[in-house]
């Protein structure tokens, strides 16, 4: 049954944000980007990506626009102390900001985001199981962008 008499229903913040930066992060670099609200050990290094919210900053009868907003956390197991480890993880940290800043728009597609902007950047700020996993590091960031519907 349709939403409202011809109209269609979009999945707008999985689909058109959390899906296109997991494609255009593993376009980048192959590794394993999931979505999830909390740390999964998904081997010695992967992205998680989680959708934090959604905010309408305009709507009409036949338009809206919304503020998306997603944490991005990059995660890395090595030897602590290892300072080659330390250098890779900036590395790999710095790519992935440089990644988001370039892609502050998502293309001309349909539901393509526009003033894509990355937050900064945090180092081992633990949460939850995230602290008891024997050598990891992870690099949080968050990313905000907005997108349009007009019917």
């Amino acid at each position: 049954m349709a939403l409202v008499l011809d109209s269609t229903y979009n999945n707008v913040f999985y689909d058109n944000v959390l899906q296109k930066l997991r494609s255009i992060i593993t376009t980048d670099r192959t590794c394993t980007v999931y979505v999830s609200p909390t740390y999964k050990d998904m081997g010695s290094f992967s992205i998680r990506i989680w959708g934090l919210s959604a905010e309408t900053d305009v709507m009409h009868s036949s338009e809206w626009r919304k503020l998306y907003n997603v944490e991005l956390a990059l995660y890395a197991i090595g030897e602590d102390g290892n300072e080659r480890f330390y250098e890779q993880l900036y590395s790999d940290a710095e790519r992935l900001y440089q990644l988001l800043y370039n892609n502050k728009e998502s293309g001309t597609a349909t539901f393509s985001w526009y003033d894509g902007e990355v937050g900064e950047m945090v180092f081992d700020d633990f949460i939850d199981d995230e602290e008891v996993v024997d050598g990891l590091h992870v690099a949080r960031f968050t990313f905000s962008c907005r997108i349009d519907r007009t019917d």
